[in-house]
């Protein structure tokens, strides 16, 4: 198993878990916020959905980090429009 297809299993993986995270964290934060209430309770709960934001972030920044680049760039190639030198 080459390196290249290790990192698109992963990245995969990671991606899917991510997105599947993040749709529940809105909803919970949807319910949240029709339930807001001054209760220390919510505070919490509101502290800890602003941290599984950030461990969700996370997940995807390295998920699309480690994903192999799928285009090479090309050989660089020179404008072919008309010449400004005339």
């Amino acid at each position: 198993m080459s390196i290249r297809s290790i990192r698109e299993r992963v990245s995969a993986s990671m991606l899917r878990s991510g997105t599947e995270l993040a749709i529940d964290q809105r909803e919970l934060e949807g319910r949240l916020a029709a339930a807001a209430t001054r209760d220390s309770a919510f505070s919490s709960a509101h502290g800890a959905v602003a941290m599984a934001r950030w461990a969700d972030s996370v997940v995807l920044w390295l998920a699309w980090r480690i994903h192999p680049r799928t285009s090479v760039p090309s050989a660089t190639t020179e404008f072919s429009g008309p010449s400004a030198h005339t």
